[in-house]
């Protein structure tokens, strides 16, 4: 258990060092690209399989959804606009 507690906390807190890097690049976007998914794994990992606290559970769902949104979003957008500049070039 602790072992696993570890991992969490250690993938929490890279996640965070990536986010803060991108955020001081100005890349408010892909901050919350990094830093929603991790923080929601956590929290469903601890809140609610391992405590069995059902808020924190879908606390955790949402954020992971809502991460992995603004990532297939920004995915969208970025090849959107390849795609025009390869038809315009």
């Amino acid at each position: 258990m602790r072992i696993a507690m570890a991992l969490m906390v250690l993938m929490l807190v890279l996640g965070s060092v990536s986010a803060v890097g991108h955020a001081r690049k100005g890349r408010w976007g892909k901050a919350a690209e990094v830093f929603l998914p991790v923080l929601g794994v956590s929290l469903v990992l601890f809140g609610g399989v391992e405590r069995h606290v059902r808020p924190l559970f879908w606390l955790g769902a949402l954020l992971v959804v809502t991460g992995l949104g603004i990532e297939g979003l920004s995915l969208w957008r970025t090849r959107a606009a390849e795609q025009r500049q390869q038809a315009d070039g």
